[in-house]
């Protein structure tokens, strides 16, 4: 039965659960600062890392308020620095701090608005989120180089209603006459406070919803994104199927994108920038989050808390090499995670690898891109190689200490005898029209029989029964087959099921069978594929002690 109850889906619970029972709301009162004479300096990097010196001092240069993120973070505004006070500007007006800003579009929603609560918080008397301000003074913001400046910063503060005037990028150091420094409202990934989501909903009240109810946020053209993350196409073709819009947000205005998100009734992407649109979500909204690495995301949580949404984790990672989220270069694609959760939110049973249409091509992308990136750090290279080289041997030895492979080979038209495949491996290429005319299919060493026929025509019905690498079909004569069927002896059958299925000239796959059922196709085939599953058999047996237990055989 489906669990509709679930909401993460990843292989191993206690690194995420403990992070779910946290409660992240916080009902501390929020300070604010006036620091008379306070002096912004500009932000500018700090030599040998990649954070920053600058943000709101006092006349003496003591350091106040900047941008703080969690330990291990980077682009941190932490402390401050001195300079010749020739060198400062003097604006003889009390002002607002607005904060630090990051040209980064996932963070600066997630985290760069977190002081805008007390420009945008209406007088005690007002009981909406109105176009007010605190007396019309100016609000002072630093950039910093982590993407610098954007245009889109103007068009955030435009639907806060905060006029253009106001706003002020302190790129020299300026001293004014006051400086309101208020809290933060938000710690990055520890807690949030009411305040926090005062700015987004002073947005959503100046935007219309659109009326598109089912979203998928697709980033398959996004040049750096491209650049980043392979096997975007599996999930975008996955859901344009289940009736979901497919959409690439960078395309649209800041307007435009909020309104698709506050009308959607569900959304799906992969986890990063795109799910902290969570922020402009209406509650209870269902937004399905494709994780590329395979660890969840602190911050998330604490949005997804904020929101109240009604979030799906999953874990579709396919990395193999090393993959640090800042930086992409990542595979994702269908893993079982993916699969567990396809079969509670939309009650549909499918393969593991049902995007081997897409995988080919990822792959390729994901190493070149990789490798390139990595090209002058040795070190990751040698442990990333050396770890892919470890799990080869251990699947060897889960091999060889088990059954041998099942392998098979296809015969087809203006292409002979195609390379031996191994289970689950497609036995010919998709995309070459070329009809599948015999095939051989057997172990890699003594293990079991099986036993294999091929369809031709209403004339001539199902050719004679082969077994293991004994050719059904014909080569030679130009004649395609239209359909198979495949079993195992009875020594195979007591342990496994073989599955199998085949891909048709007019592009579709068949349903898979097993065990022996017929597949007939009124179309030419030219590909195929075939697997095997365990079939655990489990015994009631009597031990040494006189109790009985349960074997598995």
């Amino acid at each position: 039965m489906p669990d509709k109850s679930r909401r993460f889906y990843f292989n191993r619970p206690e690194d995420y659960e403990p992070a779910l029972l946290k409660k992240h709301f916080s009902d501390r009162k929020l300070e604010v600062k006036v620091v008379e004479k306070g002096i912004i300096l500009p932000a500018r990097p700090i030599e040998g890392t990649r954070n920053y010196e600058g943000g709101v001092c006092d006349k003496d240069f003591k350091f106040i308020a900047g941008h703080h993120r969690t330990k291990h973070c980077w682009y941190k505004l932490e402390s401050s620095y001195v300079i010749d006070k020739n060198e400062i500007t003097y604006l003889d007006e009390d002002v607002i701090f607005g904060g630090a800003l990051m040209g980064h579009f996932g963070h600066f929603i997630l985290e760069c608005l977190t002081r805008l609560w007390y420009v945008l918080l209406p007088p005690p008397h007002t009981h909406t989120l109105e176009k007010v301000s605190k007396f019309n003074k100016k609000i002072l913001f630093i950039t910093t180089s982590h993407g610098g400046y954007k245009q889109w910063f103007d068009e955030f503060f435009r639907l806060m209603g905060i006029a253009k005037e106001r706003i002020i990028y302190v790129d020299t150091p300026t001293q004014c006459r006051s400086i309101t420094v208020p809290e933060r409202s938000m710690r990055l990934g520890k807690s949030y406070t009411k305040e926090y989501l005062i700015p987004f909903e002073t947005i959503k009240a100046n935007v219309s919803p659109a009326n598109v109810k089912k979203l998928y946020l697709s980033r398959k053209n996004f040049e750096v994104e491209k650049r980043k993350c392979f096997g975007e196409m599996y999930f975008d073709d996955f859901f344009a199927a289940h009736g979901f819009k497919s959409i690439e947000m960078e395309e649209l205005s800041v307007e435009e994108q909020i309104s698709l998100i506050m009308g959607a009734d569900e959304i799906a992407s992969g986890t990063g920038t795109l799910t902290h649109f969570s922020l402009f979500c209406k509650p209870n909204t269902k937004f399905i989050m494709l994780s590329r690495v395979n660890h969840y995301y602190g911050w998330q949580i604490l949005l997804n808390e904020a929101t109240k949404i009604d979030a799906y984790t999953i874990d579709c990672s396919r990395n193999f090499l090393y993959a640090q989220p800042a930086v992409g270069r990542v595979l994702f694609g269908a893993t079982k995670s993916w699969k567990e959760f396809v079969a509670d939110y939309f009650d549909e049973q499918i393969e593991e690898d049902d995007d081997y249409l897409y995988s080919d091509k990822a792959l390729e992308g994901y190493i070149k891109e990789w490798f390139s990136y990595y090209t002058n750090n040795p070190k990751l290279w040698y442990s990333s190689i050396k770890k892919i080289c470890n799990r080869i041997v251990k699947l060897e030895k889960t091999v060889s200490s088990g059954r041998p492979l099942l392998t098979y080979q296809t015969h087809v038209g203006n292409g002979g005898w195609r390379t031996w495949k191994t289970e689950n491996q497609l036995s010919n290429s998709l995309d070459k029209k070329r009809d599948i005319q015999a095939l051989k299919i057997g172990f890699t060493s003594s293990f079991c029989n099986v036993y294999y026929s091929v369809y031709y025509d209403e004339q001539e019905g199902w050719s004679e029964e082969v077994t293991s690498n004994q050719m059904a079909g014909t080569t030679g004569k130009r004649k395609s087959i239209y359909g198979i069927k495949i079993r195992l002896d009875e020594i195979g059958e007591k342990k496994y099921d073989i599955i199998y299925r085949v891909h048709k000239f007019d592009g579709t796959w068949s349903d898979w069978a097993q065990n022996g059922e017929g597949i007939i196709s009124d179309q030419k085939l030219n590909s195929l594929q075939i697997k095997l599953n365990s079939k655990r058999i489990f015994t009631i047996e009597k031990s040494e002690s006189g109790q009985f237990v349960i074997a598995d055989k």
